[in-house]
């Protein structure tokens, strides 16, 4: 399974360095005022489900990538969530997983969840994300879900579909104008910041189940040789 490179895939019309940053202001302002007003009060630490973000799970997964899509030793395995979650950060090269990253990965048939709260961030990231988040609590509940889609026979897609704090959803411009610089940061995703197209073996699949991810290998022994076509998942 292979990292294919950045590419024009549709997604917010604006270029980076064109969002109006006049309007930007403005959707954060009734961001922040939809929250406080109607977002529901913190019922005290709560444990969020999911499986956790680890270095240990990279190594896991790239195992069992390899198995079922390189070597061919086996016909399918099933990855834990929170250990695709990890291994799909690195290949973005967010590398190693910082030990500060608490969020919570859950998954089920339709989507991949990133829980959390703001306090399971990254200080780094918990420092960019100052201006917008600075005013609420560290036990602010946040989330990114995530579809996955097979665009082509050879191609699966890993899509940010929303982001939520407080279980209220993110106006799309707000999304847009964020992952715009998020995608000029990481070239191993799309200009929006939002997809990462991923190359598996012709015929093959990756599938979202609960808990996790399903890796199907290829329906015949004639899988390509994607060592030779480019880098490996496991580096």
């Amino acid at each position: 399974m292979l990292l294919t490179g950045p590419g024009g895939a549709e997604g917010f019309p604006l270029a980076p360095g064109q969002a109006n940053l006049k309007t930007m202001n403005a959707v954060r302002c009734c961001l922040v005022g939809a929250l406080i007003a109607g977002a529901p009060a913190a019922a005290g630490a709560q444990e969020i489900p999911g499986d956790s973000l680890s270095n240990a799970g990279v190594v896991r997964a790239s195992a069992l990538v390899d198995s079922v899509f390189i070597d061919l030793t086996l016909d399918s395995a099933f990855v834990n969530g929170g250990d695709f979650g990890s291994y799909l950060m690195a290949r973005v090269n967010i590398r190693p997983i910082p030990r500060d990253l608490r969020l919570r990965v859950f998954v089920d048939t339709s989507r991949i969840y990133l829980r959390g709260t703001i306090a399971d961030l990254p200080a780094e990231a918990q420092a960019a994300l100052g201006p917008l988040l600075a005013i609420f609590p560290m036990e602010t509940r946040i989330a990114g879900e995530i579809s996955l889609t097979k665009v082509a026979r050879e191609v699966v897609r890993f899509r940010l579909e929303s982001m939520i704090v407080n279980d209220v959803a993110l106006p799309e411009p707000l999304v847009a104008g964020v992952m715009l610089e998020v995608g000029e940061q990481y070239p191993a995703l799309s200009r929006t910041g939002r997809d990462l197209y991923v190359e598996i073996p012709l015929d093959a699949e990756v599938k979202l189940a609960p808990g996790g991810v399903r890796l199907l290998g290829p329906p015949t022994e004639q899988a390509p040789d994607l060592r030779n076509r480019n880098e490996s998942w496991q580096d």
